[in-house]
C-alpha cells in the first residue's frame, strides 16, 4: 500500500498490512477500547487475526486482550458498558481501568493525561498498546497544534509508533478514513456508542470537528490525508533536529547538567532545540517558546554567584558550578529536627526518600556523641571536625565537595554532644560524614545512618569531601 493513499476500506486484511509496516508481527498486543465505533472496528479487525492464525506451534502467534480507561465523567459509565459489550461480542479479555479526572479548566487536557498514565502503568514490557486513532484524528492534531503556535514537535502531531514507558504504543490506521472503520463497524453490528464530549461545542476537538471541519473538507476533499502527510514532513524535520541534538547534549553533558559555556556557543535557534532535547530525554515539560528564551537571559547569562533559578509547572531549573541543572521541583528544605527510631529501622522522608538507621558497635557516630536523638536541619554557623582538634565551618566543607545548593541545603546533620554548633555527622543522599573524633571505636555502640531513594536532582555532584 502507498504511504500517500487514503485508506477507504478497512479489513483485518488491511490492519495486519498496516502492523507489519510498522514492523510489528505477530505478538501481544493491547487494544484501547473506548466504546466508540473506531475502537471497536479495531477491536474486531484484531481479533479476527487471532483466530485466522496457523495452529503450527513454531509460528509466532497474535494475542490480543482489550482495556477501558473509566473517567468517571459524564457518560463515562454508558461508554464502559459499550466497551465490555464489544469486548465480549469479540471474544476477548477486557480490563477496566477507573482514573480520577481532577478538576480543571482544561478537561480534555486532564483526562488525557490520567488516561495515558493508566494504559502505560497497565501494560507489560512485552505488549505494544493499539490506539484506533485515524486519517481525520491526526488532521485535527495538526491543526489544533498550529492554532496553539506548535512547534515542530508540536505539528509532528501523532506517532505512528513510540516507546510507552518499558513497552511501545502504535496508532496503525492513521491513513485509515474514519468513514471507513464506521462503516466496518456497522457491517459487523458491532454494538458501540457515541461519545457526547464528541459533540459538545466547548471541548476543541469537537468544535473543530462539527464546525471546521466540514468547511475545510468541502473545499479541499483530500486536507486529512494533505494534512496527515505533512505532519510525517514534520516529524521527519524533528528527527532529523533531534539527530543533530542528541550529539551535542553529549558533548555538553557533565555532572547530570550541561555546560553554560558550550550552550551560550551555540546560535539561538540551535541552543533552543539542544536544551527541548535534553528536557525531553529527562522527561520533563517543555517550556513555551517565551520561558525558553528566559532560560538565557535569566539563567545563561545571569550572574551565578546570585544563585539564579527558574521554574515552570514541573520543572525546577539551576545554575551550579558552570553548568545547567533541570529537575522536578524539590520540597522545601526541612524547617525543624526529624525524630528518628531508637532501634534499626527507616525514617521516611516524603518525596526525597528514608533514612535508614542501624545501631551497632564499632560503625557510624558514637551513641554517647549524640546529642538529641534526631536529625536536625541546617541553621547556619555549624562547624565540622576535620581530623581530632581541627574542627571548619561546615558551609565550606559542603561547597568544597562541590555539592550544588539545593544539595546542602537539604543536608541533615546529628549534633554532637559537648560542644554548641558542632556537628557529630552529616547525612548526605550519597553519603554519610562522621566527625573522626566522634566516631564509634571497637566495642563502642555507634548508630549509622544512610539516605536511600533521593531524588536524581540529590546526587548531582561529586559528593565526596
Amino acid at each position: 500500500m502507498s504511504d500517500t493513499r487514503l485508506i477507504d476500506a478497512f479489513s483485518p486484511r488491511i490492519l495486519e498490512e498496516l502492523l507489519r509496516g510498522l514492523e510489528i508481527y505477530p505478538q501481544d498486543v493491547v487494544i484501547a477500547v473506548s466504546g466508540g465505533a473506531d475502537s471497536a472496528a479495531l477491536l474486531h479487525a484484531m481479533r479476527a487475526l487471532t483466530q485466522n492464525q496457523s495452529d503450527n506451534s513454531a509460528d509466532k502467534h497474535w494475542r490480543a486482550r482489550a482495556v477501558h480507561v473509566h473517567h468517571g465523567l459524564g457518560a463515562s459509565a454508558e461508554l464502559a458498558a459499550a466497551a465490555i459489550a464489544i469486548a465480549s461480542q469479540c471474544a476477548t479479555p477486557l480490563t477496566l481501568l477507573h482514573v480520577v479526572v481532577p478538576t480543571t479548566s482544561n478537561v480534555e487536557a486532564a483526562a488525557r493525561t490520567v488516561r495515558y498514565a493508566a494504559l502505560k502503568k497497565d501494560l507489560r514490557s512485552t505488549e505494544v498498546l493499539l490506539l484506533a486513532h485515524h486519517c481525520e484524528d491526526q488532521a485535527e492534531t495538526v491543526l489544533l497544534q498550529l492554532l496553539r503556535g506548535a512547534g515542530l514537535q508540536g505539528l509532528g502531531a501523532m506517532p505512528a509508533l513510540t516507546a510507552f514507558g518499558s513497552a511501545h504504543l502504535a496508532r496503525p490506521l492513521l491513513r485509515v478514513a474514519r468513514a471507513a472503520l464506521r462503516t466496518y463497524a456497522k457491517d459487523q453490528g458491532l454494538l458501540f456508542v457515541e461519545d457526547p464530549m464528541n459533540e459538545d461545542m466547548q471541548f476543541e476537538r469537537a468544535y473543530l470537528r462539527s464546525a471546521v471541519w466540514p468547511v475545510l473538507q468541502k473545499r479541499w476533499p483530500k486536507a486529512a490525508l494533505t494534512l496527515s502527510r505533512a505532519a510525517s514532513h514534520l516529524a521527519e524535520g524533528q528527527q532529523l533536529l533531534d539527530e543533530t541534538s542528541g550529539p551535542l547534549v553529549a558533548q555538553l553533558a557533565h555532572q547530570g547538567g550541561l555546560l553554560i559555556s558550550g550552550l551560550m556557543g551555540l546560535s539561538g535557534p540551535r541552543r533552543a532545540a539542544v536544551l527541548r532535547y535534553w528536557l525531553r530525554g529527562l522527561s520533563l515539560p517543555l517550556p513555551s517558546t517565551a520561558m525558553l528564551g528566559r532560560v538565557t537571559s535569566e539563567l545563561l547569562q545571569a550572574d551565578p554567584t546570585g544563585r539564579p533559578r527558574l521554574a515552570w509547572p514541573g520543572v525546577h531549573l539551576r545554575v551550579y558550578d558552570g553548568c545547567l541543572y533541570a529537575f522536578v521541583p524539590l520540597p522545601e528544605p526541612r524547617v525543624s529536627g526529624l525524630a528518628l527510631p531508637a532501634e534499626d529501622g527507616q525514617c521516611a522522608l516524603g518525596e526525597l526518600g528514608e533514612l535508614v538507621v542501624r545501631y551497632q558497635r564499632g560503625e557510624g557516630l558514637r551513641l554517647t556523641d549524640w546529642a538529641g536523638r534526631c536529625a536536625q536541619p541546617r541553621t547556619g554557623g555549624e562547624r565540622f571536625e576535620v581530623r581530632a582538634g581541627l574542627t571548619r565551618p561546615l558551609k565550606d566543607l559542603l561547597r568544597e565537595a562541590r555539592l550544588p545548593p539545593w544539595v546542602r541545603e537539604r543536608a541533615l546533620l546529628l549534633a554532637a554532644t559537648g560542644s554548641a554548633g558542632r556537628v557529630g555527622a552529616v547525612v548526605l543522599p550519597h553519603t554519610t560524614w562522621v566527625a573522626p573524633g566522634s566516631a564509634a571505636g571497637p566495642g563502642e555502640m555507634g548508630v549509622s545512618i544512610s539516605w536511600r531513594g533521593a531524588p536524581a536532582a540529590l546526587l548531582f555532584g561529586a559528593l565526596q569531601r
